[in-house]
């Protein structure tokens, strides 16, 4: 009976929410894009008189926002930082607690930000997210994490704006341009631009030493995902990037795993592992390299292993977001200068 009772508010919710957002959301399809013009606005620039503005999302829909969000919730958990680089706080998001206690570069706002949980990225509680009310849904377009079925779901709860752009400044001013806070991202532009170029200048003595950023998968021990060069310009770019140098025959683009016998023909005189995200079951602590692979010969004979170079870089800065980026420029420039 109480299960029946809950469905029942559940759809009376909807109900009142659909008919508050129905004249909200133009239609339109579309396919995912890369474009960084996705979630752009048109219409007037004024950030601050500019409602109603008409968003174009990373599926070409057309999303109409009567005024400024007030009430965000998120269904990709990596999209808290960007938020609060803008200094915003999602009413929910999936992997809300694991995300706020886990990573380095959210747990300073872990004791003040009220943030509801929806469960995980792929079965969201839409349940609960009804309750919530909120009056904007933000949702990746990445095609290896894109559910169409959750998308129309949500899009029947409020207006939904998708993202798929992979360079952090453009996907800043794309937030920033649904949320209204423009001249917020530009600020956090310049001011992190500021920071990389300091910082590159502090390495440029590290010209003739080579760097790997590496992640070692749990599930497959001995095997790295690699950041590659090309698609990580932050960490490599010699000109406006940190202009880490890459050791010859390291992956330049795409998502390739590589096995320690791999690194070893690498030999980087650098290596920076990036951790894993931690559980509640264990604190939440980040693990970094298996012990497996740190007892291995190979791992051992390795020229940063024994020059004592192997460092750790958060969870977080893998997904080379707002507020992980300058976590690992820092973290990058004290471990390579110390």
């Amino acid at each position: 009976m109480k299960r029946l009772i809950g469905l029942m508010l559940s759809l009376a919710l909807l109900t009142g929410i659909l008919a508050g957002c129905a004249n909200t959301t133009a239609g339109g399809s579309g396919t995912p894009s890369d474009d960084s013009s996705a979630a752009s606005q048109t219409g007037t620039s004024d950030a601050e008189e500019a409602w109603p503005r008409t968003i174009t999302d990373a599926l070409g829909k057309q999303i109409t926002l009567e005024k400024k969000p007030e009430r965000v919730a998120l269904l990709d958990f990596g999209y808290i930082e960007t938020l609060f680089a803008l200094d915003i706080t999602p009413i929910a998001s999936t992997l809300a607690e694991r995300s706020i206690n886990g990573f380095g570069t959210l747990q300073p706002y872990a004791a003040k930000a009220q943030i509801e949980e929806l469960g995980e990225n792929k079965a969201p509680n839409l349940e609960k997210l009804v309750e919530l009310e909120p009056d904007l849904i933000l949702y990746t377009a990445e095609e290896r994490n894109l559910d169409m079925t959750l998308y129309e779901a949500a899009s029947r709860i409020a207006p939904v704006v998708t993202f798929n752009i992979p360079d952090w400044k453009e996907q800043l001013r794309a937030f920033a341009e649904c949320l209204g806070e423009e001249e917020k991202a530009e600020a956090y532009i310049s001011e992190t631009e500021a920071l990389i170029a300091e910082s590159r200048k502090k390495l440029a003595g590290y010209s003739d030493k080579t760097v790997a950023i590496l992640f070692e998968r749990s599930s497959d021990v001995g095997n790295f995902l690699v950041l590659a060069s090309d698609d990580y310009p932050v960490w490599f770019d010699k000109e406006n990037g940190l202009g880490l140098t890459a050791p010859d025959g390291y992956i330049k683009t795409g998502q390739e795993m590589i096995s320690l016998e791999g690194i070893s023909a690498l030999n980087p005189d650098y290596i920076f592992l990036l951790g894993s995200l931690g559980t509640q079951a264990n604190g939440y602590k980040q693990i970094y390299l298996s012990e497996e692979t740190k007892a291995s010969s190979v791992w051992q004979s390795l020229n940063a292993v024994k020059d004592g170079h192997v460092y750790y870089l958060d969870a977080a800065v893998r997904a080379a977001g707002p507020l992980s980026i300058k976590l690992g420029v820092e973290s990058i420039v004290e471990s390579m200068t110390e």
